[in-house]
């Protein structure tokens, strides 16, 4: 689970010092606000508890809060009713809880799998291919379980 925030926080540093805003604050805003405008905060993506952006990013913890109320106020990202901000999906559609560390377990899965891909030297696209016929035949599998299930 740290390496899941530490990878978060890591690029949001990296991409805060291309930001020419005045303050932390303001970078920190531009880069989360472009993250989920571009997808790489896609819809259902958790994002990091403000404390932890703090100590991570050294800024003021209050300086984060006000980042993620802004974003709540302007409709970028929502909280769960435990707190936990996330990006919201389109359409006015409600997010499912599914847990903060269900999510987290899973997209460092999916990252593990990233990188043991490029080790084994495929490209992106390659890696995106695979991940994406895995999904396609977890739902063939879904639908001929929902199939078995209606003729019993």
């Amino acid at each position: 689970m740290e390496e899941f925030w530490a990878t978060r926080t890591g690029r949001w540093r990296a991409a805060m010092r291309d930001q020419t805003a005045p303050t932390f604050a303001e970078r920190l805003y531009a880069v989360i606000r472009a993250d989920v405008k571009k997808g790489a905060l896609p819809a259902g993506a958790i994002l990091p508890p403000e404390e932890r952006v703090a100590q991570e990013l050294v800024i003021e913890a209050a300086e984060v809060r006000g980042v993620y109320a802004r974003l709540v106020a302007e409709g970028v990202i929502v909280r769960r009713t435990h707190g936990v901000a996330y990006v919201p999906a389109g359409g006015g559609e409600p997010e499912p809880d599914h847990g903060e560390a269900t999510q987290i377990r899973f997209e460092a899965a999916l990252l593990r799998a990233v990188r043991e891909a490029a080790a084994q030297g495929l490209s992106s696209a390659e890696a995106t291919g695979m991940f994406e016929a895995a999904m396609l035949r977890a739902q063939s599998l879904e639908q001929e379980d929902q199939g078995n299930d209606e003729k019993e």
